[in-house]
């Protein structure tokens, strides 16, 4: 779950949410950044689902008593989020092996510096799949790279969105973006430094180094939970009666 604090109430997202408007902004890329060919398709539906492992942890948030607040994508408890990333692993796996081996360098590296037995696990089970969905595919290593870091950028522009309340200020915004969306001057024309965003409203989200084809809108689907009736209720019964919204987007040059 992506989780914002505000004064009376928490704004939650679901991670496959989040997602799908990653697979969104995957399928608006502009001409030379997706990559043209065999994998195109599988390329889109990998960013679309990388976060499909989540879709039942997410539908029954719970409580983190240490934070004061719901479990995040960040400090979830690390067993079920790792049985969860590989049963998610599979599923995309067994739609699209292309797309699982960009899922998977893409889990893979959230494990890269990690020391714990079950994380170290988790990473070498991971790249054995990886040796091996490479090898049925003779994917070019480099190939596949790209893939997986045009997943990233997905990943964060649409994260940006998710982690930032609409129409922030540069100071007020999530500190993993402020600077930019490290890895993005990858996909630049000029490669000098990284793609920044900025909100100019509460709709619309400008990037100085526009990787899109046009303008894109989108629709993010959220609920807003009142701390109040999660005292009186507990947070699954609230969030069950919580009404869907929808966050409006625009992502413009």
């Amino acid at each position: 779950m992506i989780v914002r604090q505000r004064e009376d109430e928490f704004v939650l997202i679901q991670q496959h949410h989040h997602a799908l408007l990653s697979g969104e902004l995957a399928g608006a890329m502009s001409h030379g950044i997706l990559p043209e060919g065999r994998y195109r398709c599988e390329t889109v539906h990998a960013i679309a689902q990388h976060d499909c492992g989540w879709k039942e942890l997410d539908a029954m948030p719970i409580w983190n008593d240490a934070a004061g607040g719901p479990f995040t994508f960040v400090d979830y408890p690390i067993l079920p989020k790792i049985a969860y990333y590989k049963k998610g692993l599979d599923e995309v796996e067994a739609v699209s092996p292309y797309a699982g081996l960009l899922c998977s360098l893409f889990y893979s590296a959230f494990f890269k510096d990690m020391t714990e037995p079950e994380c170290v696990r988790f990473r070498q089970r991971e790249e054995q799949r990886q040796l091996r969905l490479r090898a049925n595919l003779n994917v070019p290593l480099e190939y596949a790279e790209r893939g997986f870091q045009l997943l990233q950028l997905c990943d964060s522009l649409s994260l940006y969105v998710c982690l930032n309340e609409p129409g922030a200020s540069k100071l007020r915004e999530h500190p993993w973006y402020r600077e930019g969306f490290p890895g993005s001057e990858r996909f630049t024309t000029t490669g000098a430094g990284p793609i920044v965003a900025e909100w100019i409203d509460e709709i619309s989200v400008r990037l100085d180094e526009f990787p899109l084809s046009a303008p894109l809108r989108a629709q993010l689907p959220y609920k807003s939970v009142a701390k109040a009736r999660i005292r009186e209720i507990g947070l699954y019964p609230a969030y069950s009666e919580a009404k869907w919204r929808q966050q409006h987007v625009l992502y413009c040059p």
